[in-house]
């Protein structure tokens, strides 16, 4: 006992010890601390070792110390706040490749690069590229998921985009729609299409982009006015649709995708091919094609006369990367025919009235493939050449050429058995010339400077035999822009100022032969400023306040005539001027390991905003029917909402999923409410993850989906010819599994829209006035990569 005793006597002696020695310990490191300062910087570069191509989403830790990041687009990183005369080491690891520790001591210049070398298996389905560009701003951007990407398979632009909260579609009928950013489309929307602008007729309604969306991989949206980084009509938003980036390894690699849609027949096969070419290290190819079919679509109880569509398209890009050069080329053809609904062409007055009332068609329509007249051809051609160049310093520089050719041809019933000539037949070419400049990161500065510039050349094919509907014109858009950031560890702040120069030459002859049109010439300053505020690792708040501006449409200046694919007759106003918005977004954000929340708040103010205007009571009677009349208005309006966005998980295998958003319209010069403003939608999602797991089956899930449209009571009665539909639910189901097919996956899904088969109707579909909406829909989706 007295030795235990002595020995455990022995032990609190030395601890004793230990412990008096800490408030030394404790001493000398703040007094060093507070001395030394730690200041040093590591910068480096990770490239592959054998084509020393960079490599992005490098995992990289370094010790002592907890600070872990992934190499940006251009595999360049960098650690800040070290200590000088400590050794670190720096741990960079990423899949097929060995990892790789370094040890580096700071000092005032470190630039590294860490050369990572192929391992053992290298996994040829995995693309293992650089000079992915990454979207940086200081408004929230939001990603549609891989599954709900899957979920809409085989579907249009805007099916993927309204997964997401604020995000809706206008629609022309249940064939053709295009997204709704709080409450803004068509030329306030920018899309990028694998970094060009889009650039065809979408001012119309009915004229969807001209996107294959089995081209691209990534859908980002960004909110808020973006008119510095992305120029003139980004008033709304921007949507950009990126492929993946080409592969570098010489193997073989695709995919094949296939769905079939119930409501309509419709069938959709699309294929990719890709490699890296053995013979000559850093070049590589893609080539992709889809086709897709489908009939007259069904309502909850009667077929839709003449909704059928064909589409066909493609594309082919080639890469050729250097070490610190990448040169890119891209072609991609859409073209598409898709029928009209009948019933939205009506003989007379008294009929459409009736129509109008009824709220259906009177006819009773078979299913069948054929696309009769009224319809719409588009084909849509787009080429792209880019220079990209990282420089040693961690400056980097783009330029970018694109050209574009969009062909649209409207049909439409004709006297003398003449409905093979098209009654609008009209070719947009675009020619776009973009060119920045981003220096490397300077004391925690980084600055972007560059210019665009764009010609556009609009010609109406002769030969119709009508008037057009809108004139000949040509239009040149020349911009400049600088963009400053100031990056720190918790907080970024975004600067940033853009001017640009647009004129405008339009020629046309109205149905009276009299000479119509003249040049406009509009400019305008587009400014940002906003930042990023980390103050937890939980919490992240960002806000914006931009200022965006766009110049009225040729439609929009000098339209007098039948829009036939939207079954309307528009008028527009020669003496518009340019539209100018101002839009502040605030939007805090949470996560942790069960619960995930994101807050949009906006407000936004558009001086001179132009809208059509639907005119009750008139009527425009032609040979082809009676149409009704919307005319073009320009005043002051206000835009306030919120998009809400939140998930909980509920148990192990069991979340749930709540998207919501409200928007607030008014026209302020004539204290109204503004037409076509989406109602308050409300969407829900339980999902499962069920628990079967192999070697053979995994990730198999079951969604339950609701959704919720409230009636839209904030309008002007007697300002449109039916008023607001009532609101509605819809359910659906979906369920998904991925199978192993030897070493490639398969992945394939069942989904139910429209569960119920609910007869509806949605206010932005402009043919609400007519027909209901899309019903019971059961669709099946397989996926094949190899």
């Amino acid at each position: 006992m007295l030795y235990f005793w002595s020995i455990n006597n022995a032990a609190l002696i030395r601890i004793k010890k230990i412990l008096a020695t800490i408030p030394l310990f404790l001493a000398i490191t703040l007094g060093y601390s507070q001395t030394e300062k730690c200041t040093q910087t590591i910068r480096g570069r990770v490239v592959d070792s054998d084509t020393q191509l960079p490599l992005s989403g490098v995992t990289l830790k370094i010790t002592p110390g907890t600070q872990q990041l992934l190499s940006d687009g251009h595999g360049y990183f960098r650690f800040s706040q070290l200590c000088s005369g400590i050794q670190y080491a720096i741990t960079a690891t990423s899949v097929g490749f060995d990892s790789l520790i370094t040890d580096v001591t700071p000092t005032d210049d470190n630039m590294i690069t860490l050369q990572l070398h192929h391992g053992h298996i290298l996994l040829h389905d995995v693309d293992v590229v650089g000079h992915q560009q990454a979207v940086v701003t200081a408004n929230p951007v939001r990603t549609v998921s891989r599954e709900q990407v899957s979920q809409v398979q085989g579907k249009t632009l805007a099916d993927i985009f309204n997964t997401l909260p604020g995000v809706s579609m206008l629609q022309t009928g249940t064939t053709i729609a295009k997204p709704v950013i709080n409450g803004m489309h068509s030329n306030r929307i920018l899309i990028l299409n694998n970094g060009i602008r889009q650039e065809g007729q979408q001012w119309g309604s009915e004229h969807a982009p001209e996107i294959d969306p089995f081209v691209a991989k990534d859908f980002k949206l960004i909110k808020g006015a973006e008119g510095v980084r992305y120029g003139a009509d980004a008033i709304g938003g921007v949507i950009i649709t990126s492929p993946s980036p080409l592969p570098i390894d010489p193997h073989l690699s695709g995919e094949l995708n296939t769905s079939y849609q119930t409501n309509g027949r419709g069938a959709v096969l699309s294929g990719m091919l890709q490699s890296g070419v053995n013979a000559l290290p850093g070049l590589s190819w893609r080539i992709q094609g889809t086709a897709k079919r489908s009939g007259n679509v069904r309502t909850a109880d009667y077929y839709l006369g003449n909704t059928g569509l064909a589409e066909y398209n493609g594309s082919a890009a080639l890469r050729y990367s250097l070490p610190q050069s990448v040169f890119d080329a891209y072609y991609s053809r859409f073209y598409t025919s898709v029928g009209i609904f009948t019933g939205a062409h009506v003989g007379t007055l008294d009929d459409i009235q009736a129509r109008v009332e009824a709220g259906r068609p009177f006819e009773t329509y078979p299913f069948t493939y054929h696309i009769d007249v009224p319809r719409q051809r588009v084909t849509h051609d787009l080429g792209k050449l880019k220079w990209h160049r990282d420089y040693t310093d961690g400056g980097s520089s783009d330029i970018q050429y694109g050209v574009q050719r969009n062909h649209r041809q409207e049909y439409d019933i004709r006297r003398g058995g003449r409905d093979a000539l098209p009654m609008l037949d009209m070719v947009l070419t675009t020619q776009t010339l973009d060119a920045n400049y981003q220096t490397p990161l300077y004391k925690n500065w980084r600055t972007q400077v560059g210019t665009n510039l764009t010609l556009q050349v609009n010609n109406n094919v002769p030969g119709t035999l009508n008037t057009p509907l809108i004139p000949n014109y040509d239009s040149f858009v020349g911009g400049l822009f600088a963009i400053q950031r100031l990056i720190k560890e918790t907080h970024e702040w975004e600067l940033g100022i853009r001017y640009d120069f647009k004129t405008f030459d339009a020629a046309g002859f109205d149905k009276y032969q009299n000479l119509y049109g003249g040049q406009r010439d509009f400019h305008n300053i587009s400014g940002s400023f906003g930042g990023v505020w980390h103050p937890a690792t939980e919490w992240q708040l960002r806000s914006n306040i931009g200022l965006a501006w766009r110049a009225p449409n040729a439609n929009e200046l000098y339209s007098n005539g039948l829009h036939h694919g939207a079954a309307l007759y528009e008028i527009g106003d020669a003496k518009l001027s340019s539209e100018q918005g101002y839009k502040w977004v605030v939007s805090p954000s949470y996560a942790n390991g069960a619960v995930t929340v994101d807050l949009d708040l906006y407000a936004q103010f558009i001086n001179d905003y132009i809208y059509a205007q639907p005119s009750p009571g008139e009527f425009l009677q032609t040979i082809r029917g009676t149409f009704p009349v919307f005319r073009y208005k320009q005043a002051d309006a206000t835009f306030f909402g919120a998009d809400l966005s939140l998930h909980y998980r509920v148990f192990k295998r069991l979340d749930y999923q709540l998207n919501a958003s409200v928007v607030r319209a008014r026209d302020v010069t004539n204290n109204g409410y503004l037409p076509y403003i989406p109602s308050d939608r409300f969407d829900h999602r339980l999902r499962w993850q069920l628990p079967i797991n192999s070697e053979v089956v995994s990730n198999t899930y079951l969604t339950f989906a609701h959704q919720w449209v409230l009636e839209q009571n904030r309008y002007e009665s007697g300002t449109d010819y039916a008023p607001p539909p009532p609101a509605y639910h819809v359910f659906a189901l979906y369920a998904g599994s991925q199978l192993a097919l030897g070493n490639h996956p398969l992945e394939a899904g069942v989904s139910i829209n429209n569960l119920f088969n609910t007869l509806y109707k949605e206010y932005m579909n402009r043919f609400r006035y007519y027909s209901h909406g899309l019903g019971r829909e059961v669709s099946i989706r397989l996926s094949y990569s190899f």
